[in-house]
């Protein structure tokens, strides 16, 4: 098996971890603190289906290491703990080598047709969006923008989440976003999902419990 097949399991589970450390702590815990418990965590590395494993036996899915603090927030949410932080955004890592995603862009630029149709139908226009690359000179991610006004030749999209990281831009800044830069597109219409051809993407490769997480969390229940 090679190392690129590994993954990380948190024995114990690191929502255990930092649950145990808010508590002997009486506050919440910093983002550093976060990453201070992750890093120092014991580890297995086995293969994505040990993971898939776990979690049906424990119940639940474990924290994404990559995106502690958001999952961590979320979690702490669920369990009603105050105060509320501020989560930042959830990322998802993906490789440019990776056919199959490639393919995702492909489809969803091949289909902007379709998207400005429904855009004209105001009764399936809930929450339009559309993904597209953002840089700086020492950052770079694939960001969702609410689609707030379009034309032929593209779109402008408002953002609404944003890696703290950045620092060019900011939230409700308006940005101009030709067709050929197009990663996604997606309308949820009421939990009704049109496009998101890169979430499909991410979501064929969870187990059936990360499925109803990813659902919840991005609040579809249909995938039209």
């Amino acid at each position: 098996m090679s190392d690129e097949a590994l993954v990380p399991l948190f024995i114990p589970a690191l929502c255990v971890l930092l649950i145990s450390a808010e508590d002997a702590k009486g506050s919440p815990l910093t983002e550093a603190e976060v990453l201070k418990v992750r890093d120092g965590a014991g580890v297995m590395m086995v293969a994505q289906d040990r993971i898939e494993t776990m979690a049906e036996s424990r119940g639940y899915n474990d924290l994404d290491p990559e995106n502690c603090w958001y999952d961590w927030q979320m979690l702490r949410r669920e369990l009603d703990r105050k105060p509320d932080l501020d989560p930042g955004i959830r990322v998802a890592y993906v490789s440019r080598e990776d056919d199959d995603y490639q393919a995702t862009i492909v489809a969803a630029r091949g289909s902007l047709g379709s998207f400005r149709q429904m855009l004209a139908d105001t009764s399936t226009t809930k929450y339009p969006s559309v993904k597209v690359l953002l840089e700086e000179p020492d950052h770079r991610a694939y960001i969702w923008l609410s689609v707030v006004a379009h034309d032929n030749d593209g779109f402008v999209g408002e953002i609404f989440e944003l890696p703290r990281e950045f620092k060019t831009y900011s939230l409700a800044a308006r940005v101009n976003v030709r067709n050929d830069e197009i990663q996604d597109w997606m309308i949820n219409d009421e939990g009704r999902l049109h496009g998101g051809f890169s979430l499909r993407y991410a979501r064929a490769r969870m187990s059936d419990i990360e499925k109803a997480a990813f659902d919840e969390h991005v609040g579809v229940h249909t995938y039209m």
